[in-house]
C-alpha cells in the first residue's frame, strides 16, 4: 500500500478544496485483509507527521517502508532535496514505530533510473526499492523493460529493485486494476505468481467515490484516471487475495 492522502497524487486534478476523508477506516480494512500475507506499507513522511497513530498501529501489522516526504515527482526534484527528504521520512518513520526502515517506493514510481539515486538509497541504510515501472507513460515509468527484480550494485552496498509486474499491460494496482476485468486480474495473477499488488487509502473508501470526489474536485481526464471505478477495488482484492 502507498500511503498518502488523496490530493498528494500527481494526477492533474484541480481541487475545490481538500477532501475531508477519515483515513482510519479503509486503513484498518487493509489491516484485516493482509493477515497471513506479505505486506508493505510505503508511507509518506508527511502522512507520518499528521496521522502518527494510524502508521503506529500499521507498524504492528505490516512493514513500514519510506514513500519520501512528500509526494513530489522526483524527476522534477533538485538531486539534494530528494535525499534530503529521502532521509527525513525514514528518521520520522523510524522515530515513530521504532523499527529499522529498509524500503523505499518514489512517488508515481519517478525515480530516475540513474546510479546516483541507487547510491543515495545504499548511504542512507536502504536495502531495496520498488520504484520501477517498466512501461513508459506521460507521467512515469521506464523505456527499458525489466519485469524480474534486479540488484544495482554501489560502492555503498547493493539495492535490490523490485519492479511492479507487467504482462502485455500493468494490472496489479491503480487504474489498471480498477478498469481491467476480475477474470482478467485472475488470469494475471495467476500467471504471474510473484506478482506484487499495489492500492491507496482512498480507493478503499467504501462509498460511491466517484461521485463522492465530485465536491472536492474538477472533473478532466486526469479526475477519470484517479477515480474511475473505485468502488470496485475492495470486491477484486478479496476475490484476488482469497483466490
Amino acid at each position: 500500500m502507498d500511503v498518502e492522502e488523496a490530493q498528494d497524487m500527481n494526477f492533474n486534478i484541480k481541487w475545490k478544496k481538500t477532501p475531508d476523508i477519515d483515513y482510519k477506516e479503509p486503513i484498518e480494512w487493509f489491516i484485516k485483509h493482509s493477515k497471513n500475507k506479505t505486506a508493505t506499507a510505503f508511507v509518506l513522511g508527511s502522512f507520518a507527521k499528521k496521522h502518527p497513530e494510524i502508521v503506529k498501529e500499521l507498524s504492528k501489522h505490516v512493514e513500514i517502508a519510506s514513500h519520501g516526504y512528500f509526494h513530489k515527482l522526483v524527476y522534477t526534484q533538485n538531486f539534494k532535496d530528494w535525499e534530503y527528504e529521502l532521509l527525513k521520512s525514514k528518521e520520522i518513520l523510524e522515530e515513530l514505530t521504532q523499527k529499522e526502515v529498509i524500503g523505499y517506493r518514489s512517488p508515481s514510481w519517478s525515480m530516475p533510473f540513474e546510479k546516483r539515486y541507487y547510491e543515495a538509497l545504499a548511504k542512507g541504510g536502504f536495502k531495496y526499492s520498488s520504484s520501477y515501472f517498466p512501461m513508459k507513460n506521460y507521467l512515469y515509468g521506464n523505456e527499458i523493460n525489466k519485469k524480474k527484480p534486479f540488484i544495482v550494485s554501489t560502492k555503498y552496498g547493493d539495492i535490490q529493485e523490485r519492479p511492479i509486474p507487467k504482462d502485455i499491460i500493468p494490472f496489479s494496482g491503480g487504474f489498471y486494476m480498477r478498469v481491467l476485468p476480475l477474470f482478467l486480474l485472475k488470469h494475471f495473477f495467476k500467471k504471474h505468481k510473484d506478482a506484487v499488488m499495489y492500492i491507496h487509502p482512498y480507493e478503499l473508501i467504501d462509498k460511491n467515490l466517484l461521485r463522492y470526489f465530485l465536491k472536492y474536485a474538477h472533473i478532466n481526464l486526469d479526475y477519470f484516471l484517479a477515480f474511475f471505478h473505485l468502488g470496485s477495488t475492495r470486491k477484486k482484492i478479496k476475490e484476488i487475495v482469497n483466490g
